[in-house]
């Protein structure tokens, strides 16, 4: 329940001191206006950085998550002599049996893919490009997201039989295929003709690489049919959960020591472990700090409206040091005058805010629709945005309120 005095002060705010600061801030509308301009220029570039910082988080989030989630990856090393590091794989060469281990300890292990890679032509027609081609295993669409867009993925036998099917990428295919359907179609790889079977999902670039620049197959036949290796060059680990990433990659180490009989600290650095969700939480912190910078560089042009505010204010206190002197002749106490200037400040800084408001979610927008970037306006960056703005108008009109508030009523009516 609100007692007696909380009622009486809240019938005053909404009778008195509100339409009066109102009245105040519309005599002078220029005036007005330009210090609205400053918080309302200092809210939209809050809203709108804050927005570009979490859009730049959320794509690249979704380019980590087409990498993979929980994911470790197994690659070949090198081994040093005298100091002079040997080719990739000279020591340590995996082999799908290796995989196939992997895939045996079970536990923390959710799936597991080995990986040939390579480079071939592509040829359709009249018409051919390079790209990148990928054996991989049957859980390679689970681990990386790799659903096949259009058709279907190949099947284990079609693994076991080294079948001559491809998937392919969407730059492959708007390079030699344009805007026909590949599915069903034969091209011919390195002159070894293939089935497409599958359009790969659309994954953008990742730094100088093209994700949809590419050809995926069974890995046994890019080993075997296309590539001529004996070998694979890297296997990809999908843990069940992060928690079990450190344990798995553990048990991994173990396995692949054993199997190819490391002993020395030059040999058992013959292969590495990538752990892609340290990588993904190094990222991640990456882009938050950025976000938070973006957002902090905002904040000052907030400060600089706020220092706006109070001048204004202080002009106020000035030209209107005769109507205080009234005031308090006529029994008017400092708290009145003080509430009285300090609510026409926080009437201009709400004000701006909500234009503020408006224009960091239309400068988002404007960015989304002709840059095309990926910019997101969250509800948290808008309440962020508001109370920071209020609590500057508190701030900086609290000092000419005070200001008005001590002043003597026989010497301001005697101000000229």
């Amino acid at each position: 329940m609100f007692s007696r005095k909380n009622v009486n002060l809240l019938k005053s705010l909404l009778g008195d001191h509100i339409p009066q600061a109102i009245k105040s801030i519309l005599s002078h509308k220029m005036r007005s206006a330009l210090s609205m301009l400053g918080i309302l220029i200092g809210v939209g570039a809050v809203i709108a950085m804050l927005a570009i910082g979490k859009g730049a988080e959320e794509s690249m989030s979704k380019n980590l998550s087409a990498l993979g989630t929980n994911l470790l990856t197994v690659m070949p090393g090198s081994q040093k002599i005298g100091g002079v590091a040997l080719e990739a794989g000279s020591v340590t060469r995996f082999t799908i049996e290796d995989a196939d281990a992997i895939a045996k300890i079970g536990g923390s292990i959710k799936a597991v893919s080995p990986t040939a890679r390579g480079s071939g032509q592509v040829v359709y027609g009249n018409k051919n490009c390079r790209t990148t081609i990928q054996g991989v295993g049957l859980d390679y669409a689970a681990i990386k997201s790799a659903q096949p867009k259009y058709g279907r993925f190949f099947t284990k036998e079609e693994l076991r039989g080294r079948e001559k099917v491809a998937l392919i990428g969407a730059t492959v295919i708007k390079n030699i295929y344009g805007s026909s359907n590949p599915v069903g179609t034969t091209v011919k790889i390195n002159k070894v003709n293939f089935t497409v079977i599958g359009v790969l999902p659309e994954k953008g670039a990742t730094g100088f690489q093209d994700e949809d620049d590419i050809v995926i197959m069974p890995v046994t036949t890019a080993m075997y049919r296309l590539l001529g290796k004996k070998y694979i060059d890297s296997i990809d680990v999908e843990i069940k959960e992060v928690s079990m990433m450190d344990d798995a990659e553990s048990s991994i180490k173990k396995i692949v020591i054993k199997r190819h009989n490391l002993t020395t600290s030059s040999q058992l650095e013959s292969f590495s472990i990538r752990n892609m969700a340290d990588l993904q939480a190094t990222l991640k912190s990456m882009t938050g700090t950025m976000s938070m910078l973006l957002g902090c560089i905002a904040a000052i042009s907030l400060l600089v409206g706020g220092i706006g505010i109070m001048n204004i204010m202080l002009v106020s206190v000035t030209e209107r040091t005769r109507e205080i002197g009234l005031r308090k002749a006529i029994g008017a106490q400092g708290k009145d005058i003080m509430l009285q200037f300090l609510i026409e400040a926080i009437v201009m800084t709400f004000c701006g805010g909500l234009l503020g408001i408006l224009s960091g979610v239309l400068i988002a927008t404007v960015l989304t629709v002709f840059a095309g970037w990926t910019v997101t306006v969250t509800a948290n960056s808008v309440l962020l945005s508001t109370v920071f703005s209020i609590i500057i108008g508190i701030s900086f009109g609290l000092f000419p309120a005070r200001q008005a508030s001590k002043l003597n009523p026989i010497e301001a009516l005697r101000f000229e």
